[in-house]
């Protein structure tokens, strides 16, 4: 009955959830924060729930490496997953505090390259998933 759910479709759910929760929060939730909070209270809110959405999603990459190290012949999806956790865990301890300190302090410019960094790090996480996703389905 259950011959065709193998540790590499449960892999392959991890990296489906991580992407949808990284589309999510990016396309949907954050957006409509700020279309329906007040910006200087959407951006202390969005300024707390960054950091675990940070930890969240390092977890959601570092599960399906764990699941996929046993296959052995996974190492390209591996090395990926755990990269991206990286940039996750480098955005909550890093990029996150930096952006929170200049924003505070009111440097605008310095709070506009963090963020611009912060996204960009988000995309190029989001396309590498993508492509895990895609490489696992086959």
């Amino acid at each position: 009955m259950l011959d065709y759910f193998t540790l590499h479709v449960l892999a392959l759910i991890f990296v489906a959830a991580l992407f949808g929760g990284m589309a999510f929060f990016a396309f949907l939730f954050t957006p409509l924060v700020f279309k329906f909070v007040e910006r200087e209270d959407a951006a202390k809110f969005l300024r707390q729930v960054f950091p675990d959405y940070h930890r969240v999603m390092a977890g959601m990459a570092i599960i399906p490496a764990l699941i996929l190290v046993a296959g052995h012949a996974y190492m390209v999806e591996v090395v990926s997953l755990l990269a991206v956790a990286a940039a996750f865990l480098f955005a909550a301890r890093v990029l996150a505090p930096m952006a929170n300190t200049a924003r505070e302090a009111g440097d605008t410019k310095k709070f506009s390259m963090v963020h611009r960094v912060s996204i960009m790090l988000h995309m190029i996480q989001f396309i590498v998933v993508f492509v895990m996703f895609i490489r696992l389905a086959q």
